[in-house]
């Protein structure tokens, strides 16, 4: 019989002991929204289905395409994030959009018990995918609308593995200095890994910022775990001649469920429509030490 002796993901067995699945749904891969504190309503243009997918509807780029990878509670698990995210506006209101991610937990070792002898047999590395499309249309000049389909999949264990399909819906609003966007996310069917069954990570967010002087925007994020968990985010970027940005954040969340707290801090530059961002965490005991990275391109 195998027998699985040491693993690093406890993030997985603490959710799925909650009723709860695919935890990498709530990890952010865009490092604009991470460095300021996960507050969405700052995120990047480029991956907008992780962010508040309506806002695209009011962005002024033709084209975007990123990639990220990222380095996820290094002092405690070492997980890896790789992503991939593309939009077009096909007219001045209507854009769609894709989006993919994969999330790498630590590898762990299986034992073989045979008899009275215990021998490592392999290796496995549990690992989470998701692949997403969207598209949103402005409704009316300050109103927008967006839906996104996705598919995740899961791999706990070589007989441990589950797919599901989900969506998120959001709105949007933006005038002069101000956005304000609401969304449902991971609304869908439940994952079975052969067990029973568990629920996504089902959530509700609401997020507002407001440009307060020239290059400089703040915003605030409130969010509702439905197995019971509050988050709240509260960030600020600063962009000097649209050339260098500056973020700056904190993130409150539960230890139990979902993302715990931390701070976090980055930078971007972008250089004819060219983009390099990076996010680092601080101030948690957990995260402490994540860096995303990402670069992209649009005009």
């Amino acid at each position: 019989m195998k027998k699985i002796i040491y693993t690093s993901i406890l993030i997985c067995v603490c959710s799925l002991a909650s009723a709860q699945a695919l935890p990498s749904l709530l990890v952010n891969s865009d490092p604009v929204a991470t460095a300021a504190g996960g507050a969405s309503i700052l995120g990047s243009d480029l991956r907008p289905l992780q962010n508040y997918a309506a806002l695209e509807s009011f962005s002024s780029q033709k084209l975007g395409a990123g990639l990220s990878y990222g380095s996820w509670q290094p002092k405690n698990a070492g997980e890896k994030i790789l992503a991939a995210a593309a939009s077009y506006k096909i007219t001045e209101k209507l854009f769609v959009a894709l989006d993919w991610k994969s999330f790498k937990y630590d590898s762990y070792e299986v034992v073989n018990n045979s008899g009275s002898v215990s021998q490592i047999d392999s290796k496995f590395t549990p690992k989470e995918s998701a692949v997403a499309l969207g598209a949103g249309y402005r409704i009316l000049p300050g109103i927008s609308a967006a839906l996104t389909l996705r598919m995740a999949s899961s791999s706990l264990a070589k007989d441990a593995k589950a797919s599901v399909f989900g969506l998120d819906i959001s709105a949007a609003y933006a005038k002069e200095k101000l956005r304000a966007s609401i969304a449902l996310c991971n609304i869908g069917g439940k994952v079975n890994y052969g067990g029973g069954d568990y629920k996504q990570p089902t959530l509700v967010r609401a997020g507002a910022s407001y440009d307060i002087i020239e290059g400089l925007r703040a915003g605030a994020e409130l969010g509702y775990l439905f197995e019971g968990a509050f988050s709240a985010s509260l960030g600020a970027e600063y962009c000097w001649k649209d050339i260098v940005s500056a973020r700056a954040g904190y993130h409150y969340g539960s230890k139990d469920l979902g993302i715990p707290s931390y701070a976090s801090a980055g930078l971007g530059v972008k250089y004819f429509g060219v983009q390099l961002n990076a996010a680092y965490l601080l101030a948690s005991e957990t995260l402490a030490g994540s860096l995303l990275i990402g670069l992209g391109y649009s005009f």
